[in-house]
């Protein structure tokens, strides 16, 4: 790494992986990363460039364009209209073949003039707070560990939970649970909170009711959107890109609603019970499906995930759920080995699917029919 008044020159090395590969994923990731920090990255259909816009409501450009280069990608960022002297910077990302991988360079251009810093510590102020602190605490036990437990788990992305969660062979065992607990018709409405690949959703559009789902994970809903076009081309599902904690979605518009391994990594549960009790009929009944506390260090939660999860006893469940307004609650620990039988879990995980693990936790709740 290497910087001066004008310009910031940073490479580092990707092993075993051709550019064009690295590229795509550089540019796919690109795209990803502004609704991760509260901004969007919207590419036209033909075009190659994109604006950077707030996740907001006021309609403000965010100061930054994209643009798709074949080896890379490039932001520009114009003056600064607070800070006089100001000009625009530019950040390439390109990608070269080098020793067997990939070579990634950085090149940020007109970083002085853009900043209009004044004075030489100004500028190496910026760059320690901005470029070096965040370089440095990246590699550290617990900043890696909470973006390996985001990009796995809590807001998956990547190309590893694409292919997992499209076909996740180790929770189809408690989706088979949750579709003979639940019984759709179709008269039912269905709210999924935190439908991940879409797995679940195609299993229980079978039945023929319709459903409303949302993930905070862009590259979750769009791969629900990919699994269950047809159903969405049908006007039977709608996926959006939200949080749990707030709905998008009115009141009383569902008859059943569903969230599998969600609730772990919720902040406030009650809150987001709350929501889901809002959006289901009077009547409208409620399935969650966690692990238990003892899948903790398991190959099923491992560390360092296993760490940041929150884990509930039964009664913790029931709690929840009587705080968020549920009229009747109940958990029980279904036996999911005959589930994972049926879906082919291999021979060496079943032991985690056992009814003496007491792996699962499903917690049911019904809405009144009377508030």
């Amino acid at each position: 790494m290497t910087s001066d008044g004008d310009r910031l020159h940073v490479e580092f090395w990707v092993p075993d992986a051709d550019p064009a590969t690295v590229a795509e994923l550089l540019r796919h990731e690109a795209r990803m990363l502004p609704s991760r920090s509260g901004l969007r990255l919207g590419l036209a259909p033909g075009e190659n460039v994109a604006a950077l816009t707030p996740s907001g409501e006021d309609g403000t450009t965010a100061p930054a364009t994209g643009t798709s280069l074949e080896d890379g990608i490039s932001f520009e960022w114009p003056a600064l209209s607070w800070q006089p002297g100001s000009t625009p910077a530019v950040f390439q990302i390109r990608v070269t073949a080098s020793g067997g991988g990939s070579s990634v360079t950085l090149d940020a251009r007109g970083l002085g003039r853009h900043l209009g810093a004044s004075e030489s510590s100004d500028l190496v102020g910026w760059f320690v707070t901005e470029i070096l602190g965040p370089v440095v605490r990246a590699p550290s036990p617990d900043r890696a560990s909470d973006w390996w437990t985001d990009r796995r788990a809590r807001s998956p992305s990547g190309a590893a939970s694409r292919a997992g969660y499209s076909d996740p062979i180790y929770h189809r065992p408690n989706f088979l649970a949750i579709v003979d607990r639940i019984r759709l018709s179709r008269d039912d409405v269905l709210l999924e909170v935190g439908c991940g690949g879409g797995a679940f959703l195609r299993d229980a559009l079978e039945s023929g009711c319709r459903a409303y789902a949302i993930d905070h994970s862009p590259e979750m809903v769009a791969a629900t959107r990919v699994l269950n076009r047809a159903a969405i081309e049908d006007g039977r599902l709608e996926v959006r890109d939200a949080d749990a904690h707030s709905l998008p979605f009115p009141d009383g518009l569902c008859t059943v609603a569903v969230s599998t391994g969600v609730l772990h990594f919720l902040d406030d549960p009650v809150r987001a019970l709350s929501e889901v009790r809002r959006v289901l009929r009077p009547g409208g009944r409620l399935c969650v499906f966690i692990g238990s506390k003892e899948l903790r260090g398991t190959p099923a939660a491992p560390e360092p995930m296993a760490s940041r999860l929150h884990w509930y006893e039964d009664e913790e469940l029931v709690a929840l759920a009587r705080a968020a307004g549920f009229a009747e609650a109940r958990v029980d620990r279904p036996d999911l080995e005959p589930y994972a039988r049926r879906v082919g879990v291999p021979a060496e995980a079943m032991p985690l699917f056992a009814a003496a693990m007491r792996g699962g936790q499903m917690l049911e709740a019904v809405r009144s029919r009377i508030d």
